[in-house]
């Protein structure tokens, strides 16, 4: 059975034409900027191959205990933590995505970032997605998932085929409202209401931090961070010999 948050999944585009409304600061949210599953969108995903592949991840402990063999009941983890893409199940559905180049049909596709059931890189704390939207309090009491935006930004791929993220500081008010941090470059450079390039080997870092171990050294981390691929292109019919 197809979860109730699986099926509202939306792709997003902006027209061509209007591509200053990704830029316009005045414009705090992807319902003011985006078209939602335009038919040429479709055609371009049934008939290209995408461009890059965008996916969220999650620290976990690398090790993890548990008190019975349905793995519900934890009593004990690891220091050392790993990075995780959450691709298990369903999951996988909500933890990475396709972008296309949607120019041939006068669109700029978009990915939407954040807690929103129609965003397609929606994070969530816990084993089960439904479990952690029903109950947040329950699954994410220090807030670290609530600090991403219900609507926290937008991956495009611009017409010269740069892909970019539009981070959209919300500036709604409550621990769950909105972003209060923006989204940081590495980890170390915070962008907040504005577009930035986003290059390649660069990971943002999302939502709140915790501190890890790493290489025997306590630092601070982004529990969530997105991070991307280039995928190959069909390579050249080999010639005749």
């Amino acid at each position: 059975m197809v979860s109730r948050r699986l099926r509202s999944l939306s792709d997003s585009s902006v027209e061509l034409s209007e591509v200053s409304k990704l830029y316009d600061e005045t414009l705090t949210s992807s319902a003011e900027i985006c078209l939602w599953d335009h038919p040429a969108l479709a055609e371009v995903k049934e008939n290209q191959r995408p461009r890059f592949r965008v996916y969220l991840t999650r620290l976990e402990p690398k090790i993890q205990v548990y008190a019975d063999a349905s793995l519900r009941r934890p009593v004990a983890y690891s220091r050392e933590v790993a990075e995780c893409v959450l691709a298990e199940a369903e999951a996988s559905a909500v933890a990475e995505a396709y972008i296309y180049d949607a120019t041939s049909v006068g669109q700029i596709m978009c990915l939407g970032v954040g807690r929103y059931p129609h965003n397609h890189l929606r994070p969530f704390v816990g084993d089960d997605m439904e479990a952690y939207y029903e109950e947040p309090e329950r699954y994410d009491p220090a807030c670290i998932c609530g600090q991403i935006s219900r609507d926290h930004g937008l991956v495009f791929l611009d017409a010269d085929g740069r892909l970019k993220f539009r981070d959209f500081g919300t500036k709604k008010r409550g621990r769950r409202r909105g972003s209060k941090n923006g989204s940081w470059i590495n980890g170390e450079l915070r962008v907040q209401n504005g577009v930035f390039e986003w290059r390649e080997g660069d990971y943002l870092g999302i939502g709140g931090r915790v501190w890890v171990r790493r290489d025997g050294e306590l630092v601070k981390e982004h529990v969530f961070k997105l991070r991307y691929e280039r995928i190959p292109e069909d390579p050249p019919p080999l010639a005749d010999a």
